[in-house]
């Protein structure tokens, strides 16, 4: 028997609809020949919790190679630090609660572990989103990417330090065992100090981790064209607040997880081109060339990468910078 597959879901209050699906495909999932498969369901202190939901229990009934562990504090980080002390598999699965892969993903989990042994980290390269109800058709039109909508026609791999195309997103990610420890030590250590979606935060900084700590490492990240999955995106994540929010958190993080993987690349912590100037003049060219919602998403771009940028060195935000992301209700 070759080595386990181990698939995880970290989740908090789930959608129930939503995470039906998720298990629906999670049971789907055909499993590669010779593989023993385990699912981990890691329940961020739902209330109520995980376990006791209807859809969960339908589910485990049928599933004697999952269950259900109750993570000991909320936050992503903290799940994931939960599911990689209970898991078996020397390769990671990462299916979020609103994810519903395609019934060979994990055959192609395998083939890219196979084909490329150099990569530690890889992702889905095909993403559908849909869309779960009416949602704005300026959000139909222009914001798919933001959703990790993709569709890469080949498998792609690459060791680069900044962030580019063929790298993964959260969605469907993949870690090899010894990455996956990595960014859990790394972690205990305060070497890395993101720790994922909390509350009204909305990052991506341990995705970040994983992937740009393996690139730190030496080894290759990327996408594989046959890894396809649906990603289930609610109208309440569709809103202009939202989706400020989200840039945000995004931006931010992205600066702190590179300069946490990189302490001797200056870049991330360089202001230049971050202060409050540039997000002005940024600002006003969004604003003439496609409005004013445009203007308010890119300004939170901004804000986010200067906040961000002065996490990376311990000084504190100016007050017309707390002020701003006050008004613009982006924490």
């Amino acid at each position: 028997m070759s080595a386990p597959l181990t698939l995880v879901t970290c989740t908090r209050n789930p959608d129930p609809e939503h995470f039906r699906r998720v298990l629906a495909g999670v049971a789907a999932l055909a499993r590669p020949a010779g593989r023993d498969v385990e699912y981990l369901v890691i329940d961020s202190t739902s209330e109520p919790p995980v376990a006791s939901r209807a859809e969960v229990g339908a589910f485990l009934a049928g599933a004697p190679w999952a269950r259900v562990i109750r993570a000991p504090a909320p936050g992503l980080a903290a799940a994931r630090s939960a599911a990689i002390d209970a898991s078996a598999g020397e390769l990671l699965v990462w299916i979020d609660d609103d994810n519903v892969p395609a019934p060979d993903y994990l055959a192609q989990v395998v083939r890219v572990a196979g084909e490329h042994p150099e990569a530690s980290v890889w992702g889905a390269g095909t993403i559908v989103v849909e869309f779960t109800g009416p949602v704005p058709a300026w959000v139909e039109r222009e914001l798919r990417p933001t959703f990790q909508e993709r569709a890469h026609g080949r498998d792609e791999f690459g060791r680069a330090t900044t962030w580019m195309p063929y790298f993964p997103v959260g969605s469907g990610l993949v870690t090899r065992r010894a990455a996956a420890l990595r960014w859990a030590r790394a972690m205990r250590e305060g070497s890395y100090s993101l720790t994922g979606r909390t509350g009204r935060q909305l990052t991506a900084g341990d995705d970040a981790q994983m992937i740009l700590g393996a690139v730190a490492a030496g080894e290759s990240v990327g996408v594989a064209a046959g890894m396809r999955l649906t990603h289930l995106i609610p109208p309440a994540r569709c809103t202009l607040p939202y989706l400020q929010r989200l840039e945000f958190g995004l931006s931010g993080s992205i600066r702190v997880a590179r300069a946490e993987c990189f302490p001797d690349d200056p870049s991330p912590r360089s202001i230049e081109g971050l202060g409050a100037l540039a997000a002005a003049r940024a600002t006003l060219s969004r604003l003439r060339r496609s409005g004013t919602r445009a203007a308010r998403l890119e300004l939170a771009r901004h804000l986010g990468a200067l906040s961000g940028t002065l996490q990376t060195t311990n000084r504190p935000e100016p007050i017309w910078l707390r002020a701003a992301i006050a008004a613009l209700g982006l924490r």
